[in-house]
Formats: C-alpha cells, sequence, structure tokens
C-alpha cells in the first residue's frame, strides 16, 4: 500500500511539471507594434524582502508585488531568474504559470525542477514557437542553466534567451559559463537577458567575454558603460550591476534613453532592468 501511494505521488509530480511546461495559448494582440519592451528580472524565489536587511525572508510569497513592477514597466517579453519554486523547500509554489496567467502571457518555464536549478524562465506576449535550456558546465558552485525561447512576434522571429550565471566567487565558472553561452547562441540575431553575477567595474573575465561577443544595451540606449542608471543590486540601495542585457552587435535599434530599472526592495533582491528596441 504504502508503495502504491509513493508510486502515486510521484506520478503526480511529474504530471503537473509536464503540464506546468506547456505555453498558455492566447490569441496574439491586434494592433500595429513598432517596437518592443525586452525585460530581465532576478525574483528571488518569490520571497518578502526585509528592506532593512535583506538576507531575512518573512516566509511570505509577493507574487502580487512582482505582478505590480512587471504590470508598470509594461514590458512584453520578460527573462526571469531565481523562478524556481515548485521544491517542496520554496513551497512548492509555481509563479511563472501564475504571472503569466494573470499577464495574460505565453511562457516557458525552463529547466524542471528536477534539474536542481534556480530557475530561468521566459514571459512573451506573443507565441512561443520553440523552446528549450541547456545546463552549463559547473566545475564550482551549484548547477545553473540558460533558457531558449523563439517567439513569433510582430517584429518577426525573435531569439530570446535568459540564464543565470554564477556568483563572482567562482571565477572559473563564470568564465566557461560565459564561454558556453557565446557558443551556443552563435550567429543567431538574439537578445540575451539575466543575471550574469559579473560587474563591468571589475576586471571580471566572464564580464569581458560577454561586452567583446555582444553589444550591451544600457551603452546602446545612449548611456555609459558603468552609469548609474544600470544599477539593479541590492534593490534596497543599488550600487551595482549584475543584471544585463545583451544584444547581438549591429542587429538592433535600440530607442535611445530607454534602458531604465524598476521595482522595490519588497519584491525582490534585484531591480528588472528594461530597454526598448524598434
Amino acid at each position: 500500500m504504502k508503495r502504491k501511494y509513493l508510486t502515486y505521488i510521484f506520478s503526480t509530480i511529474v504530471i503537473t511539471q509536464m503540464i506546468f511546461s506547456i505555453p498558455l495559448i492566447l490569441p496574439p494582440e491586434g494592433g500595429d507594434v513598432t517596437s518592443i519592451r525586452v525585460m530581465t528580472y532576478n525574483i528571488h524565489q518569490y520571497y518578502v524582502q526585509d528592506p532593512s536587511e535583506l538576507v531575512q525572508k518573512t516566509g511570505h510569497y509577493i507574487f502580487e508585488k512582482l505582478l505590480e513592477v512587471i504590470k508598470s514597466s509594461k514590458a512584453d517579453i520578460i527573462g526571469l531568474q531565481e523562478n524556481e519554486g515548485e521544491r517542496l523547500s520554496s513551497g512548492n509554489q509555481n509563479g511563472v504559470v501564475w504571472l503569466a496567467t494573470q499577464l495574460g502571457m505565453y511562457y516557458y518555464y525552463g529547466p524542471p525542477t528536477s534539474a536542481q536549478i534556480y530557475g530561468e524562465a521566459i514571459l512573451s506576449r506573443w507565441p512561443i514557437v520553440h523552446q528549450e535550456w541547456k545546463a552549463y558546465p559547473t566545475p564550482e558552485g551549484i548547477e545553473r542553466g540558460i533558457a531558449y525561447a523563439v517567439i513569433d512576434s510582430p517584429l518577426g522571429e525573435l531569439n530570446v534567451y535568459s540564464t543565470h550565471f554564477e556568483i563572482d566567487r567562482f571565477p572559473i565558472a563564470q568564465r566557461e559559463q560565459a564561454e558556453f553561452a557565446v557558443n551556443y547562441i552563435g550567429d543567431k540575431k538574439a537578445i540575451v537577458l539575466g543575471d550574469f553575477n559579473t560587474r563591468s567595474d571589475e576586471n571580471n573575465e566572464a564580464y569581458h567575454i560577454l561586452y567583446d561577443a555582444f553589444t550591451y544595451g544600457l551603452v546602446e540606449a545612449g548611456n555609459h558603460e558603468n552609469s548609474s542608471i544600470g544599477f539593479t543590486a541590492p534593490a534596497s540601495n543599488p550600487s551595482h550591476k549584475v543584471d544585463y542585457i545583451w544584444l547581438t552587435r549591429g542587429d538592433w535599434n535600440v530607442v535611445l534613453g530607454s534602458y531604465t530599472v524598476y521595482g522595490t526592495p519588497e519584491a525582490s533582491d534585484h531591480l528588472a532592468a528594461l530597454i526598448e528596441l524598434a
């Protein structure tokens, strides 16, 4: 009897994960679209943040606060990081599906819960016609990955990536992950969103690999590489950049002045970064 019960529980978890990995089927929006707004946002696994001490967690979730941030940004495409909430240790909450439903968006969940990755997901106002993810090499630190979706937008098919690098305490892993991402994306016209845990104001090897391969959205929008406009962490007192929007070089028209950040420390320990592409 106990074996049958455990088999039932395991089957339920697998089937639930399969269902949650299927994009929502929504009618495409009408009207003329001349530009798109893309965002990257590390959402800290949906936990409430204490503005006075960001390492503390109250144990409550902040789905509504995250929804307010994303709605206020009017983003069309969002790359999420730390979206994995379906583990027992994180309350078995599928915030990706909830956000997609509330926003009326399609979604790609990214790495399954069984991959034991913090999570990389993609939300889109338009249909997702292809989706996949890859695990990064992890010579040190914990498992990381990159999610990829092809979006059928009014501006044509868009190759969109969402990723989350190892922290800077593990520079070898960061370097290998940067090299993997560059090779994986290859010569595709792409938008690369993520928390890269790299800083432009430090001699970080992974950052320079990305900077040599792509163009930085903040700069393309008319700002200096080290401009404070792009500061995203910590959300309570932003002092540096770890969240970036990278673009394949020469492929995009960036709206000048459009690079901005959104969010509050009550929603995440990161602010979201957004750019408009025409």
